[in-house]
């Protein structure tokens, strides 16, 4: 085969795993129509079909799972070099990739990126903002800032902090209710959930708990998000670095334990001891703790 071959698993890989071309363009950072393009182009280069093309999405063929099962081992493959490679970097030059949430990178971490790009100024930081986990095994990214209760065991990294959530409503809102209210009294007010990424999370786990269906009236997949909406005049969960900051915004409810999770700075085993990897963390996670004070208010 020629690269050309090797390179379309990738696309291949990507609209399967996300069931549409838009998806996984997004995913390969290119175009929708080069994805549609090269997946079209090699099957009627090899009289195949790899998909079918249903209102529901793409769903792959009898003939596309055969090459699935192939692309992935040699994903993988190509996966494990990439990281002894990348373990074995001694210099403090070139790309590092980090991944992390809008949340974080709007309100606590672009002093601190900034920060070490000028005290190492030949890493270039490339720092993909999204609430979906990108693999640090396929090396979707070096680096992971993220929220979690309990991190993947293949991962190692550090807890740099505790998060807690609470329940906060429009100033406006807040001026309706009782001086302090319960959460009886907040069951009937128009509530802002989580949407589609933020599943299975403690937040949502809460919410579907704790709050009638009825009263949710709008959802949304990020905390900023969230937030906006909230102060607009509703009630909705938030951490509470982002609630307590915002002067249109009015804590209800103190922050509930079982919602509380944790901040974490994630690599891969193989590549921890990659120079510029172990600088970065050790930056980032000192920083983090310098800012526990921001991160958990309630804590401090």
């Amino acid at each position: 085969m020629q690269n050309e071959d090797w390179d379309i698993f990738r696309y291949v890989i990507a609209v399967a795993d996300s069931g549409s071309a838009i998806a996984a363009a997004r995913k390969l950072g290119v175009n929708g129509s080069t994805v549609l393009r090269r997946i079209s182009r090699f099957e009627e280069d090899r009289g195949i079909r790899l998909f079918d093309r249903l209102q529901s999405g793409y769903t792959p063929t009898l003939q596309c799972e055969a090459l699935l099962k192939t692309a992935r081992e040699v994903q993988e493959s190509i996966a494990v070099i990439n990281r002894d490679i990348a373990g074995q970097d001694v210099r403090f030059e070139g790309r590092l990739t980090v991944t992390t949430t809008d949340t974080f990178l709007e309100n606590i971490l672009p002093d601190i990126f900034l920060e070490f790009s000028r005290k190492n100024p030949l890493i270039q930081l490339d720092v993909t903002v999204t609430n979906e986990r990108l693999s640090l095994t396929r090396r979707d990214a070096d680096v992971a800032i993220r929220v979690s209760k309990t991190p993947p065991e293949h991962l190692v990294g550090q807890r740099v902090s505790s998060v807690p959530l609470a329940v906060y409503g429009a100033v406006s809102l807040a001026a309706e209710l009782p001086p302090e209210p319960t959460l009886d009294d907040l069951k009937t007010c128009p509530w802002i959930g989580t949407g589609q990424s933020m599943i299975g999370s403690p937040v949502a786990a809460w919410l579907e708990s704790n709050i009638p269906a009825t009263s949710i009236k709008v959802t949304a997949d990020t905390f900023p998000s969230i937030r906006s909406c909230i102060q607009n005049g509703a009630v909705g969960v938030l951490p509470c670095f982002l609630g307590d900051s915002n002067g249109k915004l009015q804590k209800l409810l103190p922050a509930f334990r079982e919602m509380e999770t944790s901040l974490w700075v994630l690599v891969h085993p193989d590549v921890r001891r990659s120079a510029k990897v172990s600088a970065f963390t050790r930056h980032v996670c000192k920083r983090l703790r310098d800012k526990s004070h921001l991160i958990a208010p309630d804590n401090a």
